[in-house]
């Protein structure tokens, strides 16, 4: 993060998403701006959008199951050099039927390898996936 660099977007970037998959590349690149305008190094924003993108389908997917006017909400937060997004839906939790072997089913496994944290946790009320990535100083 680059310093002062912070000071020209808000620390806080929130956006409800209507559960269709054609918002998913206008919210994508709405958190570009954001993060490039927060100062985040390239790098950083390409890692945090492939798993930003991963819990944003699985909110349409499997929290909203596609429904027509379901919303799930995007929240970002940079706090020091510590960014913190949370992907929230109001869908049942269910784990995944897809078995070993299947085309599908590595979203949480992306998410984890190129974060430093990913948290789901899902209870019946809906899921919330919390991803961490922390920021180098001065780059």
């Amino acid at each position: 993060m680059e310093d002062g660099a912070a000071a020209t977007a808000p620390a806080v970037f929130t956006v409800a998403v209507p559960a269709d998959p054609g918002q998913l590349a206008p919210t994508r690149e709405r958190l570009r701006g954001w993060l490039h305008a927060s100062g985040v190094n390239d790098w950083d924003v390409e890692a945090v959008l492939i798993a930003t993108g991963e819990a944003c389908a699985n909110a349409i997917e499997h929290g909203c199951r596609f429904a027509a006017g379901e919303i799930f909400t995007l929240r970002a937060e940079l706090r020091d050099h510590r960014l913190e997004v949370e992907v929230r839906d109001d869908g049942g939790w269910r784990e995944s039927a897809d078995g070993p072997g299947a085309d599908r089913g590595r979203g949480r496994l992306i998410m984890a390898r190129v974060m430093d944290e990913a948290t789901v946790v899902g209870t019946p009320e809906g899921t919330t996936v919390l991803l961490v990535k922390h920021l180098p100083v001065g780059s």
